[in-house]
């Protein structure tokens, strides 16, 4: 930012003849499409000052294509007269833009509290803009809006119309109505945030938005989606607390990414199904589900699933069915819970042959979730990287885990140890970390670096660990790393 404002005092200078002639008004010089690249992150109040410099300046202040209509929450509260006037002016911008482009439109406005004749007139305002950005063929548009709960908003169906609009974004706590089934666009992106949708707004976007790559729902309300596309490549479903969603159905044959933070309190009357055989990344957090099908992912690359079960289920029968679904993918980072879920289910059937990295975010390595993670790393001849990731604030009250010793691991015959390259290690309370590090160290002929992340308390650790790298059938570069404190 800086530059940009000795660039507009340089400018401001010149108007005012204190420069030279040969310094006098450099901006002008510059290409069009440069200086709208270097104006499109200037804030509307800033970009008004600008165009008061010069000709060129304001020729440049009524085409950029990008505009911010933000840095407002504090105007339109002050007064009544103040707010009038600023909407106005705003209104004469737009105006004089005629119809010259806008490529990027935000608009991030708080309506005030008062008068029910006030509210309504600056709503109207908001959509009267929305109107003339779709008129100057907007490309990508940003509207985060805060409105008291007793006002009524409804977009205007101009948005869902428009042929131009590639990525459009809401932000708002209100219901969005479903655009009619006749209405086409050519929506490339579409965000919802804080928003409560229907069945009907999933249906447009199965059945309307025929080009959409990337559909991203966060906090959003709706009790059912059935999402069917092909041309989806991106889709999450984030909402961190408790929610209301109960079925989703997802079926994107050109899927590659999906994100799903799913959580609630009850698991009947749930279920999740996809459809997606060329997924390449799936993050899943939340709740394990009676009812799950994620069928054979045969091109996951990454998997991240952290799931509990639910708050009146303890039931986690179908973790394995969960673990076949993703069995090709060549990263898998697991819960503590899921893993300990695989010792209730007895020894590990599937093979994941694939897997190349599996890293665990676990409490701490207590002795009843070594069982399962050795039935775990049974299946995977082909491992290489391990990393176990403890968090020290929930272990602080837990007794010490040391029944596992580094015979008990070289007694395992786990053929993961041949091809391991590296491994990291957080310690925790206990030996048991410590122990299976020490048995990498003396048996991984091929392991290249270790890097174990201790406590200060556990510094004495370091001694005992520098005794197996001298035992040691390989020359693996040991690295420690003391733990950041929270």
């Amino acid at each position: 930012m800086e530059p940009k404002r000795k660039l507009l005092a340089t400018t401001s200078s010149q108007a005012q003849g204190a420069c030279p002639d040969h310094m006098k008004d450099r901006f002008s010089d510059l290409p069009n499409d440069v200086a709208h690249q270097i104006l499109s992150s200037v804030s509307i109040l800033d970009l008004t000052r600008f165009g008061t410099l010069s000709k060129k300046c304001r020729e440049l202040y009524l085409s950029t294509p990008s505009l911010n209509f933000d840095e407002f929450n504090n105007w339109n509260k002050s007064s009544y007269a103040k707010q009038f006037k600023l909407l106005s002016s705003l209104d004469r911008f737009l105006v004089r833009r005629r119809e010259n482009k806008i490529h990027c439109f935000r608009i991030c406005w708080s309506l005030s509290y008062g008068k029910a004749a006030s509210l309504y007139n600056e709503l109207y305002r908001v959509v009267t803009w929305i109107h003339m950005a779709v008129r100057c063929n907007v490309e990508v548009l940003d509207l985060e809006l805060r409105i008291p709960d007793t006002t009524m908003l409804e977009l205007p169906s101009c948005i869902f119309l428009c042929g131009s609009l590639r990525s459009l974004s809401v932000h708002c706590n209100k219901i969005l109505t479903a655009p009619s089934l006749v209405s086409s666009t050519n929506l490339q992106y579409l965000k919802l945030t804080n928003v409560t949708i229907d069945e009907g707004f999933c249906k447009w976007i199965s059945c309307s938005c025929k080009c959409i790559k990337e559909l991203h729902l966060e906090h959003v309300e709706v009790e059912n989606i059935t999402m069917e596309s092909s041309s989806l490549e991106s889709f999450s479903f984030v909402f961190p607390s408790y929610c209301g969603l109960c079925h989703l159905n997802i079926s994107c044959e050109k899927l590659e990414d999906m994100h799903i933070e799913w959580k609630f309190a009850s698991t009947s009357s749930r279920s999740f199904k996809v459809f997606a055989p060329n997924l390449k990344y799936l993050k899943w957090i939340g709740n394990l589900l009676n009812n799950q099908n994620l069928g054979k992912l045969m091109c996951l690359e990454k998997a991240e699933i952290f799931l509990k079960h639910g708050v009146d289920n303890n039931d986690f029968s179908n973790v394995l069915e969960v673990l076949c679904s993703v069995c090709r993918a060549k990263v898998l980072i697991l819960s503590g819970e899921m893993t300990k879920a695989l010792l209730r289910e007895g020894p590990v059937s599937t093979l994941f042959d694939d897997i190349s990295y599996l890293g665990m975010h676990i409490e701490s390595l207590d002795d009843d979730i070594v069982p399962a993670m050795v039935s775990l790393l049974r299946g995977m001849p082909n491992l290489k990287t391990l990393y176990i990731k403890s968090d020290p604030s929930l272990f602080i009250h837990k007794p010490e885990a040391c029944g596992f010793s580094k015979e008990f691991w070289k007694s395992q015959n786990l053929a993961f140890i041949d091809q391991l390259k590296e491994a990291t290690i957080e310690l925790s309370n206990g030996n048991n970390e410590l122990e299976l590090a020490r048995y990498m160290l003396e048996d991984a002929k091929n392991l290249k670096e270790m890097v174990l992340v201790y406590s200060p308390q556990q510094s004495t650790h370091i001694r005992v660990v520098n005794e197996s790298k001298m035992n040691s059938v390989a020359t693996a570069r040991v690295v420690f790393q003391e733990k950041q404190r929270k």
